[in-house]
């Protein structure tokens, strides 16, 4: 029984995750060749302020781009994170 575990910073609609569990469970059956019944998906959702790259949360990494994006400049890549 293949179990996939997403975390994700949360703010995903209902709707995106019904999509991803779709589409993975759909290549899980593809490749392993496991039925569909016995993939089991679990999606964890965290807080800006739960998740870290370098020391830095992300939703410090938010507000200094937000800050950038006010003052006219684009946040240096160091500075994006994607979730």
């Amino acid at each position: 029984m293949p179990i996939i575990q997403f975390n994700l910073i949360e703010g995903r609609t209902v709707d995106q995750k019904r999509r991803l569990a779709e589409k993975v469970t759909d290549a899980v059956v593809d490749t392993l060749g496991v039925k569909r019944e016995s993939v089991r998906i679990l999606i964890h959702e965290m807080g800006a302020q739960d998740f870290s790259v370098g020391g830095v949360t992300y939703a410090d990494r938010l507000a200094a781009s937000a800050v950038s994006a006010s003052n006219g400049a684009s946040a240096p890549a160091a500075q994006t994170v994607t979730s």
